[in-house]
């Protein structure tokens, strides 16, 4: 008996809470016809996407962007920048160009998930090894558990509002915590609040996020643009700040800019690295493009956004709010306190979501597959990223951990680095699919299943940022200059030195065996040949060719391994 069928067995028993303790009754569905010898490799949700489970299309992505660009962060990042001394004609610029430099990184590493339809952590194998990949994600996994627990902190500040706007009485609710615990007793109900409200959000399956998606751009739109809105007409204008001339000059100046331009960019470094889990449900290769126009815009705006309203608080109230939810906190009205606070809520629920909770429920399906699918993924996720972290104890503790979760870049950046240079210059955009999903296929790299290459461009690419890291954390740590102007750079540069060191090592010591001539779709094809371009295509696109015909043969959901019962001549005549 099949361990699906003891399972199946034991949850349609009447239920028995012994058998919840058995490890049977937990196992995730395997699909037997999966590329991976067994469920310690794979299970269906790390599997090739099935055709009719793609579903996303262009403006699904440009949901996804509006969706995660639309948040406290992206408003305040501006003002952080502005605070550093130059104008907000040098800053928004440096945006701009920032926020399209990610967007060509994110839409060119999510073009392997949205033309082989498999996550993240299983494209990783091709890269690092099948066993090597294991370091990109973990080195994900932590940054996003920790990343969940700090936007759910700054989410429950909407929450926080929003009780206050029902009940006034909250704000001033008696504090039972000790000063040790870093959250008051309100804060702390607010957080359990908004951790309530996400937990079912977090249960959508990643495919169906797009919805979610679509519902808080238009919600979050609305609030923003209403806030606008009333900012310039209760100042009678913009405001102060853009009349504001830069306080910066020559070399300073340009550091600073530097610096910005740098800020920009490794702020989505995350959703870059991850993008395959997303892409992978792309409908079309060519609908996910569109996010190089979708971020660069949408960020770039909401910033403006941002600098508009901040500018504006300083003529209403005397000071410049970078926060919005600050200047939501003073609203007299308390209905538009409380609709406007929620669609922030929703936002950074959202970009939660997104940014954090899909990376992390993925990553932990891939290292768990016999026991974790997304779902169970995200629940753990919850608990161990909005508890175990205690991120409320995080902020309070100063800026030395949010100073090096920041500096976590210089590591992130040489591993989607080294992504994007593999996948296009070394591999020529072509994978063996079964490979992928098996200990002994050709990306096992040799006997211990890892990749030794990017981690030498690795070791080149980190280590000359240490000492700016170092320097970050404590003001003791003495640098020069010339170091400390280095670091203020240390995405582009750890980026292109990575690239530059990871090319000249595989071609000068090429992996020979997994650089092949034409992709690998399924068995079938690596036992009797490549098949024509045509036949790829059509598996490609999954099930319709480019006039929208469609594929009648007996394929599997995913080309997992089934062989197609149709042949070369029917392709050609349809």
């Amino acid at each position: 008996m099949s361990s699906s069928s003891v399972r199946s067995a034991l949850r349609t028993v009447t239920p028995n809470p012994r058998l919840w303790f058995t490890a049977a009754y937990w196992t995730v569905e395997y699909q037997p016809s999966s590329f991976a010898p067994s469920s310690r490799f794979s299970n269906l949700d790390m599997d090739v996407v099935p055709p009719h489970l793609r579903t996303w299309r262009a403006w699904d992505f440009l949901f996804l962007w509006c969706s995660d660009g639309l948040n406290v962060g992206t408003m305040q990042q501006a003002g952080s920048m502005i605070a550093l001394g130059l104008s907000w004609k040098e800053v928004l610029p440096a945006l701009f160009i920032g926020n399209f430099i990610i967007a060509l990184a994110v839409t060119a590493n999510g073009l392997s998930g949205a033309k082989f339809h498999a996550p993240f952590s299983v494209i990783a194998r091709s890269s690092f090894g099948f066993f090597g990949s294991y370091v990109p994600v973990i080195s994900r996994l932590v940054l996003a558990l920790i990343y969940f627990g700090i936007n759910s902190q700054i989410g429950s500040s909407c929450v926080k509002i929003m009780l206050s706007s029902i009940w006034p009485s909250f704000k001033t609710m008696p504090n039972h915590l000790p000063l040790s615990a870093g959250i008051t007793s309100s804060g702390m109900v607010a957080y359990f609040v908004f951790w309530c409200i996400q937990l079912p959000l977090l249960m959508i399956p990643p495919r169906k996020m797009r919805y979610l998606f679509m519902f808080k751009s238009f919600i979050v739109i609305i609030a923003a643009f209403a806030m606008l809105g009333w900012s310039i007409k209760k100042a009678g204008g913009s405001g102060p700040i853009f009349a504001t001339a830069s306080s910066l000059t020559g070399t300073k100046k340009a550091w600073a800019w530097v610096s910005i331009l740098n800020a920009a960019i490794s702020g989505k470094t995350t959703l870059a690295i991850n993008n395959p889990d997303l892409s992978r449900y792309a409908r079309r290769v060519n609908d996910q493009y569109w996010q190089v126009l979708f971020i660069t815009v949408t960020y770039g705006c909401l910033s403006l956004v941002g600098i508009v309203i901040a500018s504006a608080s300083k003529v209403i109230y005397g000071t410049a709010f970078w926060d919005p939810t600050q200047i939501i906190a003073l609203w007299p009205n308390r209905a538009a306190s409380f609709f406007v606070a929620t669609a922030f809520m929703l936002a950074q629920a959202g970009t939660n979501i997104s940014t954090n909770s899909i990376a992390s429920s993925n990553d932990l399906t891939f290292l768990f597959p016999k026991y974790v699918n997304i779902k169970r993924g995200a629940f753990i996720t919850a608990v161990l990223g909005g508890w175990a972290t205690a991120p409320w104890k995080i902020q309070a503790s100063g800026t030395i951990l949010l100073n090096f979760l920041s500096g976590y870049a210089i590591v992130l950046a040489p591993l989607l680095a080294i992504l994007i240079v593999d996948y296009f210059l070394i591999k020529g955009r072509k994978l063996n699919v079964p490979d992928l999903y098996r200990p002994t296929g050709i990306y096992s790299y040799g006997r211990w299943g890892v990749n030794w290459r990017p981690f030498v461009a690795l070791l080149f690419s980190v280590t000359p940022n240490i000492p700016g890291l170092a320097a970050k954390l404590n003001t003791k740590v003495y640098i020069s200059d010339g170091m400390r102007n280095y670091y203020s750079f240390a995405w582009l540069n750890s980026f292109f030195i990575s690239s530059v060191v990871y090319f000249i090592v595989a071609k000068t010591f090429p992996a020979r065996e997994t650089i092949i001539s034409e992709e690998v779709w399924d068995d079938n094809e690596e036992e009797e040949g490549e098949g024509s371009s045509e036949d790829m295509e059509l598996k490609k696109e999954g099930g319709v060719d480019g006039e929208g015909l469609p594929w009648d043969g007996q394929t599997t959901s995913s080309h997992l391994g089934q062989t197609s019962e149709i042949s070369k001549e029917q392709v050609k005549s349809l």
